[in-house]
């Protein structure tokens, strides 16, 4: 068994879903990208049916609230409903120190019992690291927002996934996520909706834009996340329809919950 769960799809304010955060996992590891945006991610599990405690590796690309704040109810679970083991979070040490800091007011208790037990590896531009037969490669997307990371999977069959982060593709790591099997790739609205939306400004991009991204890389799978809220009811078949118009691999336009096997 080889899938995406779909804990969060949303962006950083969304209304009828959670902030972004997805599970990937096979049957020898697994890893959460990112952790959303607060105790909403602990709901999340439970209605997948998904044992919190279960997860191994924790990948938080940057400090922005709707990428981190779920480490709160994560450390509680892991404090309260399970022995100790330990864990991986790949995270800048400017989202160690806001961690840090975090937990110096809020869930303390919580915190340090099993602080010794998280090993925070604390990333660089181009380092790997590898995990029960995962090789992860970190990237520095060069954000000009907060520091931000994103990421390159190779599972054990060497199949490759790509994780951007919060931002489009950028120039300067086309190397690393060239030719991706499954490339994950953040799409904040339709391309006729810019107006409303208006992503750019935030640095973010149209699901137009992500699908010529994954062609121009050789992708063959698209998955898509960090999306509006305010279409959901019509987002798989708006944003189905304007993907296929752009790139010709598989598409997966997700919602909350959903799941996706590759």
């Amino acid at each position: 068994m080889r899938q995406l769960l779909f804990l969060g799809t949303g962006h950083g304010m969304p209304l009828n879903s959670s902030c972004s955060s997805i599970l990937l996992e096979d049957d020898r590891n697994n890893i959460l990208l990112d952790v959303g945006g607060g105790h909403d991610l602990l709901g999340q599990f439970h209605r997948a049916e998904k044992d919190p405690t279960s997860v191994k590796n924790i990948f938080i690309t940057h400090f922005d609230s709707d990428h981190i704040l779920g480490i709160v109810p994560l450390v509680r679970t892991f404090h309260r409903w399970a022995e100790p083991v330990k864990r991986n979070i790949f995270c800048s040490q400017d989202v160690k120190n806001a961690i840090d800091s975090l937990f110096a007011y809020v869930a303390k208790k919580h915190y340090e019992p099993v602080k010794s037990s998280l090993n925070f590896v604390i990333l660089k531009d181009k380092m790997t690291y590898e995990d029960n037969g995962w090789k992860f490669t970190f990237f520095d997307i060069k954000s000009d927002k907060s520091p931000q990371f994103g990421c390159v999977i190779a599972l054990t069959d060497g199949t490759k996934i790509s994780f951007l982060g919060d931002e489009p593709l950028r120039e300067h790591y086309l190397d690393l996520v060239k030719d991706s099997d499954l490339l994950i790739h953040e799409a904040f609205c339709l391309d006729n909706q810019q107006e409303h939306f208006k992503p750019h400004p935030k640095n973010h991009g149209t699901v137009k834009e992500a699908a010529q991204n994954a062609s121009r890389i050789g992708a063959k799978k698209l998955v898509f996340y960090h999306m509006e809220d305010e279409t959901l009811t019509t987002r798989k078949q708006k944003y189905l329809e304007e993907a296929k118009q752009n790139f010709k691999g598989e598409i997966f336009v997700p919602v909350d919950l959903d799941r996706f096997e590759f």
